[in-house]
């Protein structure tokens, strides 16, 4: 019964219940619905409140919670689908109504749907219980960062990738970036952490700025913002834990910390570093290198931030500004504005700012104006001064920043000369060497904050023109410094005068007759004027001077106001002529003397007096006679220069009284520390200087007539130059300074065949450099057998090692040398070394870890570069040992007539696999470099006249990937130079030069197996030089697709450069010059028939063809629709005899570029473009040269025009115009002659259209050298006179006739004429007598060439006054004048004359009196050639002084009446004269009767280009010396053949130095 009734229920379970459930969906249908209803408007409500609590989230900043936002998608989800069922239409058909019956079975689909959304309704409601609706999302400060993508700039560009590999770098942990204020650091780094973002180099990036007063809280809480931590801790130490914990949660961060004044304790901040997390790293910025060294910063991983270049200032100025730039009415003075800015962004963008949207000229004027002046402090923008003032006082102290203010107000100064001033003004205290010390330091410090550029070899200190405008302007508020420039300066008020402390005269002007400055410590007054003189009450007004520098001033004594300096502690007097020093004995407190370049013949007793000087400073003056007892009275000296001295030292032996001093005198100076010292013979030097030499720190000391005192490396503080002639080890002196040397130069030093054990047995452990020439009894540098139980390491610092004719030199390194040995050298140099077969054994190079330079020149003997040595030849296969030569960046071999191959283990061992393998010997041609040798690194290769050389690399060569220059010269073995499967292992090549190959025919060598080229090109090629080729066939390869410059000259067998098989493979070539080709007709050959599918433009710019004999056309073709030549520039055309044209018609008339057109010498040219024999053209041509400037055609006597038809020639830029010998051509017609000499438009041979109406071109002209029968034209025009208004340059020819009368209308008439040409005529004369000249004549010329006047007999009358438009004459030219017999007037004064030369001019006998070489004050070069009857230089009065204080070069060749320079008995005085020339003067047996002072100069030379010279002590023992050992001269200028003069070459100084 039970089972019936439980059986029932489940029945009625599965069928009652069911059946109620859907009964009930058709019974409660409204109330359904009803509940559908108020469910909805529940979860309405309950949305809205959600929605606001969004709202208000998101106005706070923080991100919605993605199941807040899954919510409300959901909600809004059921709502609609609730209201779609509530809007249903067919509900309208489920109600009763009398019509009709209802819908059940819809109406119970209705309700059953509604309950159930009601259900979804519920249950949505019941999810949205959220315990927070938003969140703070995490910083992101990259996304903070600005882009502007029109800022990009190549050094910026470079330095970010550097900064991002370092970033990447595993094992960088800092890295730091250092730059001046202002110069763009926070920018960079901002770009950078932008690039590691997008490259996801790092999790995550965060910024902080820590400024010059950290605040470490702030610096905390920045950091926190981005890692979205919020501190709980107070303390800073605890805040710091935290950090520190939340930071190494991150997989990878970098933390950017801009802005780092001072060391910043990471640890307080809670940063961690090192070890502590691995994966953080540090980018910082600071101005100061310092600074990050302090923090840790491997300097590897250090970068300067520089200035930007002018290109790139330009460039963020415009992008900055925008479009007004390039409005043409500010005519380019926007450029000069940014210019201005001198690099600096900060400025760029602050002036940039300022100029937006300025479009009128005066704002830009006086932009310009404000930054071109930094008299006024406060022209400087206010941000780049503050930047700069933020720095200046963040300075360590006093001492740096007083020594800041000095090296602007005294810029371009050398290290020693500060610390000098500095002394004097008590900047730098304590002995010379420690102040010194004090002064590096502090100099190293502001370069580090940018504030100084870094000091370079030539020890000037110099900086950025804005950072010392912002110092002296500092200077002259806070130090009252004065500074005067120039002559227009006015003087201060006497208030300011009477509170200054420093006085800096560039001075041009004369100077008052006293200042009244009580304050001054500091005087430097600079010459700039010949004739100043100092006034004797000068220095009554500055009484308390501590420092007193003068420089180029002619003191005959010292003023008497001079005696009154008494607390003077240093004294500079620079290229200043001396002679009266009595004075000097008043200044007691005297610490530093320097007479640096000054001319004096004799040391002045006076100095001996000085006892508290510390320093003298000798260097490069004049002093020959050191008189006794001066310097060892000096007790208290410190430091001694008399380097490039040529002082007459008395033999220590000598028993006689002698007027001058013994070295012996430097034993009494028990102070001394430092000492320069030159010594022509070994025999002055005494024996018992080893106690003095041994307590030396600094020292330069030669010894031996064979030394340049310019070839000492600077930067070391120990440099010897010994050349004995005796037997070293009896020098005991020296052999102590041998011990610690750094820089040691040996010639002829007798007693040593090993330098190291027999010259330092420690093996010189201090020597950065050796320098070994001229010794026949060296053999070895180390010879490691010499002693065996040596174990020092020989060279350890070794840098620089040059051996020059040493002939039995055999080993550099005999034997192994101890390992590490030579583990610092760089550079390697031997010359002429002729016993020596090898550079070094294959164990050496193992050791030579930092080889840059290798250079072998003339060792005659050398077999290999590299030999395998027994040790090496142990290992039984060698061949698999690689030879790394992995720092090599240079590598030159040179005149080695015996070498085989850079190391020959390959070839050997090859050899003898094959003989014991039964193998035929390997015949074919080895290459030089093989697989066993690697230059990764190598930039330059030079080989030249290598005679053994026939295959320089194997086919699969790939150890020279890096190589940009290659230069090959002389080696007559080769074929070829690359294989065409080679070519893809120089994609780094550059630069390729080949000359004297008379072997090769070809440069690329064909493949074999197709006879092809491979399709490969050199990627980087720019430049190929090809010289002296006698079978060269070929020069153009399509692999030189790349190239820009092309240079062929004298390849014999050349007929086409270009055949027309390349003929679309140089369109990149810019620079064309073909020279001396004698074989040579056609330089661009076409193939017509094949024509591009559009005309393709080259980008040729310069084109110079010259001495081609058989070139009969350039282009074999009209180039129209294949190549388009319109990018050209400049075109010189020379000694093309056959060639009748230069430009095809096509050319011709789209040259719109061309700027400069020369053609010399073209015998057989009658015009310039070739006339179409079939032209389509009706009317006549125009061709428009609207930039042409210069015109030149010489010597081309068939020339009658530019075009042989009617046409048009317009050349508006035109400026320069130089025509010469050539007859046929007319160069002007008057607009009066334009119609009626040619009115048809076929033209007859006899009237050839002129070039130019002169009314229209001359105008614009600055230069025109013409004949005769143009000048002619030109007095026809009206009003001629006004034609002249720009012109600076004017050039008379071919004024032949015998009656001849120069035309001196166009000086009295060409008032802005500043340069006058005269040659090839028949003058007699030239200028006028004052007298006879015309007082409206306002001409004054400065240059002045008169050439080729064989009847031309002064240039002004003896006896006359000198024509007064020579009176401001700067340059004087005289060639070809033979009937010259007086340059000028014996009374004549040339004040302003600064070069001179003569040559062929046969009749003078004397250039100058006494009066007019007393004028010379400004001369600075005079050149005498070829003058026959020249027997002196200056006649007359004897017993004066003559002081040429500018001279710096004399030449004086080819004279064989030259007697002396002066034969009167004069005091000559040469303060700057530093170059000598004396050749081919046989009579000359002494340079002048009298005493001679040339405080500078160190050699005479023989030839311009000859590195021969002689040194005697002084210019007259010197020229007696040459006198003595003159050997007949076997060459003849006669016998030269000359084309033409040099000066009528368009790259001759003629035309660039006098007409441009």
């Amino acid at each position: 019964m039970e089972i019936l009734i439980s059986v029932v229920a489940k029945i009625a379970e599965y069928t009652v219940v069911p059946i109620g459930r859907q009964a009930s969906y058709l019974i409660f249908y409204k109330v359904n619905f009803k509940v559908l209803k108020d469910h909805v408007e529940d979860l309405e409500a309950a949305r809205d409140v959600m929605i606001h609590s969004v709202e208000r989230e998101r106005g706070n900043g923080k991100e919605i919670e993605k199941n807040v936002l899954n919510w409300l998608e959901k909600v809004n989800e059921v709502i609609e689908k609730a209201n779609c069922l509530q809007n249903d239409p067919r509900r309208f058909n489920v109600r009763c109504s009398a019509s009709s019956f209802p819908n059940l079975v819809l109406r119970h689909q209705l309700s059953r749907k509604a309950t159930k959304i009601a259900k979804d309704v519920l249950q949505v409601q019941g999810r949205g219980i959220f315990d927070q609706v938003g969140y703070l999302p995490p910083l992101d400060v990259v996304a903070s960062f600005p882009t502007r993508d029109g800022e990009k700039y190549d050094t910026r560009e470079s330095l970010k990738e550097d900064i991002v590999k370092a970033l990447a770098d595993p094992t960088s942990c800092n890295i730091g970036l250092y730059g001046l204020g202002g110069v763009g650091k926070t920018t960079l780094v901002e770009k950078v952490a932008q690039i590691a973002k997008q490259r996801k180099l790092f999790n995550n990036v965060v910024m902080t700025e820590v400024s010059k007063n950290p605040n470490i809280k702030l610096i905390q809480d920045e950091i926190a913002d981005f890692l979205n931590l919020r501190f709980e801790e107070t303390t800073i130490l605890g805040r710091a834990q935290r950090l520190r914990q939340r930071i190494k949660m991150e997989k990878s961060i970098l933390i950017i910390l801009d802005n780092v004044w001072t060391k910043l304790d990471l640890k307080i901040v809670g940063i961690p570093f090192g070890n502590e997390h691995k994966s953080c790293k540090l980018l910082m910025t600071s101005r100061n290198q310092e600074v990050l060294l302090q923090m840790d910063v491997p300097k590897d991983f250090i970068f300067k931030v520089e200035l930007m270049s002018e290109n790139e200032t330009w460039s963020l100025f415009q992008f900055m500004v925008g479009d007004v730039v390039k409005d043409r009415n500010l005519k380019g003075i926007p450029f000069q504005v940014a210019k201005k800015c001198a690099g600096l962004p900060l400025r760029v963008v602050t002036v940039a700012g300022a100029m937006k949207n300025k479009r009128d000229i005066q704002s830009w004027k006086n932009a310009f104006r404000q930054l071109q002046s930094y008299d006024d402090t406060y022209q400087m923008d206010a941000e780049t001064y503050s930047a700069l003032e933020l720095s200046y006082n963040s300075l360590q102290s006093d001492e740096m920043r007083a020594l800041f203010l000095l090296f602007a107000s005294l810029s371009g100064n050398d290290v020693e000369y500060f610390l000098q001033v500095a002394m004097g003004l008590d900047i730098l205290k304590h002995t010379v060497d420690d102040a010194r010390n004090k002064l590096v330091t502090i100099i190293k410090s502001l370069e580090a904050t940018c504030l100084l550029h870094e000091v370079k070899t030539d020890a000037k200190i110099h900086m950025h023109d804005f950072v010392r405008d912002f110092a002296i302007s500092v200077a002259r508020r806070d130090k009252h410094v004065f500074i005067r420039k120039q002559s227009d300066e006015k003087w201060p008020t006497k208030d300011f005068l009477k509170r200054c402390m420093q006085i800096v005269l560039y001075m041009h002007d004369e100077l008052p007759q006293t200042i009244d400055c009580p304050n001054v410590k500091l005087l430097y007054l600079c010459n700039k004027n010949q004739s100043l003189e100092i006034p004797d009450t000068f220095f009554e007004g500055m009484r308390n001077l501590g420092a007193l520098a003068l420089t180029s001033l002619k003191l005959s004594s010292l003023p008497t106001s001079f005696r009154l300096l008494t607390g003077l502690q240093t004294l500079c007097l620079d290229h200043c002529i001396l002679e009266n020093m009595e004075a000097i004995e008043a200044l007691q407190n005297l610490k530093i003397l320097r007479l640096w370049k000054s001319s004096m013949i004799k040391l002045p007793k006076e100095i001996g007096r000085l006892i508290n000087l510390r320093m003298l400073d000798l260097s490069h003056s004049g002093i020959e006679v050191v008189p006794p007892n001066i310097i060892s009275s000096l007790t208290k000296l410190e430091e001694l220069y008399m380097g490039n001295t040529s002082i007459n030292w008395e033999d220590v032996n000598s028993t006689v009284q002698s007027e001058n001093a013994s070295i012996t005198e430097l034993q009494k100076l028990l102070n001394l520390t430092a000492l320069e010292l030159q010594i022509r013979e070994t025999w002055l030097l005494p024996r018992d200087l080893r106690l003095m030499f041994e307590k030396l720190e600094r020292y330069k000391i030669a010894i031996g007539d064979v030394w340049d005192w310019s070839d000492i490396k600077d930067g070391t503080l120990k440099t010897l130059m010994l050349k004995l002639g005796t037997n070293i080890h009896l020098e005991h002196g020296i052999k102590a300074l041998i011990k610690g040397v750094e820089n040691l130069y040996l010639d002829d030093v007798g007693g040593i065949q090993n330098v190291l054990y027999q010259l330092n047995g420690e093996g010189f452990p201090f020597l950065k450099h050796l320098h070994v020439q001229n010794n026949a009894n060296m053999k070895h540098i180390v010879d490691s057998k010499y002693k065996r139980n040596q174990i020092h390491v020989s060279f350890p610092i070794l840098e620089t090692l040059v051996l020059h004719s040493l002939k039995n030199m055999e080993h550099i390194c005999h034997g192994q040398p101890s390992t590490t040995s030579f583990g610092n050298l760089s550079v390697i140099k031997v010359k002429n070394c002729i016993q020596l077969k090898y550079l070094f054994s294959y164990a050496v190079v193992k050791e030579l870890s930092q080889i840059s330079k290798i250079e072998v020149c003339q060792c005659n003997s050398m077999k290999e570069i590299v030999f395998e040595d027994n040790n090496s030849s142990a290992n039984n296969d060698i061949t698999d040992e690689k030879i790394e030569f992995l720092l090599l960046r240079s590598l030159t071999l040179e005149h080695l007539e015996t070498l085989d191959n850079f190391t020959s283990d390959y070839l050997t061992h090859l050899r003898s696999k094959e003989k014991d393998q039964g193998l035929e010997p390997y015949a074919s041609t080895t290459p030089f470099f093989n697989a066993q040798v690697e230059f990764p690194c190598l930039d330059t290769l030079k080989l030249s006249s290598l005679l053994n050389l026939n295959q320089i690399w194997d086919d699969n060569h790939q150890s020279m990937c890096n190589l940009t220059s290659l230069i090959v010269d002389n080696c007559v073995g080769l074929k070829y130079l690359f294989s065409s499967s080679l070519v893809e292992s120089f994609m780094n090549l550059k630069h390729l030069e080949i000359s004297n190959c008379p072997m090769m025919v070809e440069i690329i060598a064909k493949e074999d197996r197709n006879n092809a080229l491979k399709d490969v090109q050199f990627l980087k090629l720019e430049k190929i030089i090809l010289k002296d080729m006698d079978n060269l066939k070929t020069i153009w390869h399509h692999q030189f697709e790349t190239s820009k410059m092309l240079e062929v000259n004298n390849c014999k067998k050349i007929v086409v450069v270009f055949p027309s098989s390349m003929q679309n493979t140089y369109n990149k070539l810019e620079k064309l010059e073909v020279t001396n080709c004698v074989s040579v007709e056609e330089i661009f050959e076409w193939n017509l028939n094949e024509k591009n599918s559009e005309e393709v433009t080259t980008q040729l710019k310069e084109v110079t063809i010259d001495g081609l004999l058989r070139l009969k056309k350039i282009w074999s073709g009209d180039p129209q629709g294949i190549l388009s030549f319109q990018n050209l520039i400049n075109v010189q055309l020379e000694s093309c005899t056959s060639l009748e044209y230069l430009l095809p018609l096509s050319v011709a008339t789209r040259c719109s570029h061309l700027k400069e057109l020369y053609i010399e010498f073209c015998e057989n040219m009658k015009e310039i473009v070739a006339e179409e024999k079939e032209s389509s053209m009706n009317e006549a041509p125009i061709f428009e040269f609207n930039q042409l400037t210069t015109l030149w055609l010489y010597g081309s006597d068939k020339l009658n025009g530019f075009y042989a038809g009617n046409h048009t020639l317009l050349c508006p830029s035109l400026r320069k115009i130089s025509v010469t010998k050539c007859a046929k051509l007319n160069l002007f017609r008057t607009i009066s002659t334009k119609y009626s000499n040619f009115q048809d438009d076929k033209l007859s041979v006899s009237t050839k259209q002129p070039l130019f109406i002169a009314e229209e071109v001359i105008p614009n002209l600055e230069t025109l050298k013409m004949a005769q029968a143009d000048a002619d034209m030109i007095l026809q025009t009206q009003n001629s006179s006004a034609l002249f208004s720009k012109m600076i340059w004017i050039g008379f020819s071919s004024y032949n006739t015998e009656d001849a009368t120069f035309p001196y209308w166009f000086l009295e008439n060409v008032h802005t004429l500043e340069s006058l040409l005269v040659e090839w005529s028949c003058f007699k004369k030239i200028f006028q007598d004052k007298g006879q000249i015309c007082e409206k004549t306002h001409t004054q010329i400065k240059n002045l060439i008169l050439h080729e006047l064989p009847k031309l007999q002064h240039i002004c009358e003896e006896g006359s006054h000198i024509d007064p438009v020579l009176e401001f004459l700067e340059c004087l030219d005289v060639d070809g004048c033979s009937s010259l017999t007086n340059l000028m007037p014996s009374s004549a004064t040339l004040n302003y004359l600064t070069d001179l030369e003569i040559k062929k001019c046969n009749g003078l006998k004397y250039l100058f009196t006494t009066p007019t070489a007393r004028s010379l004050d400004k001369l600075t070069l005079l050149k005498i050639e070829d003058c026959n009857s020249l027997e002196e230089i200056i006649t007359g009065v004897e017993n004066v002084d003559i002081a040429f204080v500018s001279l710096q070069i004399l030449n004086l060749e080819c004279l064989p009446s030259l007697i002396k320079f002066s034969s009167s008995k004069c005091f000559m005085k040469f303060p700057l004269l530093e170059e000598v020339i004396v050749r081919e003067c046989p009579r000359m047996k002494t340079f002048s009767a009298g005493n001679t002072s040339t405080p500078i100069l160190r050699k005479v030379k023989i030839a311009e280009n000859d590195s021969e010279w002689l040194w005697k002590g002084n210019v007259n023992d010197t020229i007696y010396s040459m006198f003595e050992n003159k050997e007949p001269h076997q060459y003849s200028r006669e016998m030269a053949h000359e084309s033409s003069p040099a000066w009528f070459s368009p790259s001759s100084s003629y035309w660039e130095c006098v007409v441009l």
